[in-house]
């Protein structure tokens, strides 16, 4: 995957369109293999606070989320045999596009309107047997406790041929200033990092760094 770092000599528009069609590829290089894509969106109550402190919350709450998902389609979802199979989500910040409106979307919608939404990708195997627009719209409840954060969680089924249009039209918020690529929420972590610990380094003036056991 391209990071931003790699891409000095592109002026900004060009990085952006790279790395948004970087994550998109991830995507449709699944659905090659037969995995489903699905339009997802989750939308939260007012959280407050600074944007960073609003974004953490929504990210930790879509990784619990995530991490249930993935309990639903597998019994053990770490076990290293199962983890190339999990559900594979890229999330980014989204905000309502205003369309003729004569109110201030901040006056109606939590958080600004600010909200996660991105493609998540189902594999083909595992013991979830039905869509997962299905599976949410049944039980989508059980992903949302009553009082947290999360509010709803919806997945709408993606025509293969449209991931990439799809996967570019949720990063709208980057070209317009609304939002960075350290904003951006890729699931499941990599194995690297599930298998890394931190360490403390050698000199005590470093912060701490992982290493692989």
């Amino acid at each position: 995957m391209t990071s931003l770092s790699s891409l000095p000599t592109l002026s900004r528009s060009d990085q952006i369109n790279r790395l948004t069609h970087g994550y998109g590829q991830l995507a449709v290089d699944l659905v090659a293999e037969g995995w489903a894509p699905y339009l997802l969106v989750l939308k939260f109550r007012h959280l407050g606070g600074r944007r960073d402190t609003v974004l953490a919350q929504m990210h930790h709450e879509a990784e619990r989320a995530h991490g249930w998902l993935c309990e639903r389609v597998w019994r053990n979802a770490n076990a290293p045999s199962r983890r190339p199979w999990r559900p594979y989500w890229i999330l980014a910040p989204d905000y309502p596009v205003a369309k003729r409106a004569k109110v201030s979307v901040r006056s109606l919608v939590p958080n600004d309107g600010l909200h996660l939404q991105g493609i998540a990708v189902m594999p083909p195997c595992g013991r979830l047997h039905e869509p997962l627009n299905e599976h949410l719209g049944d039980r989508g409840a059980r992903y949302c406790p009553r009082g947290g954060p999360l509010t709803s969680i919806t997945a709408t089924p993606i025509e293969t041929g449209d991931v990439p249009y799809v996967n570019t039209y949720n990063f709208k918020a980057f070209p317009r200033g609304r939002a960075s690529f350290d904003d951006i929420l890729v699931l499941p972590p990599s194995s690297a990092e599930l298998d890394s610990a931190p360490q403390p380094a050698t000199d005590p003036w470093r912060h701490p760094v992982f290493v692989r056991e």
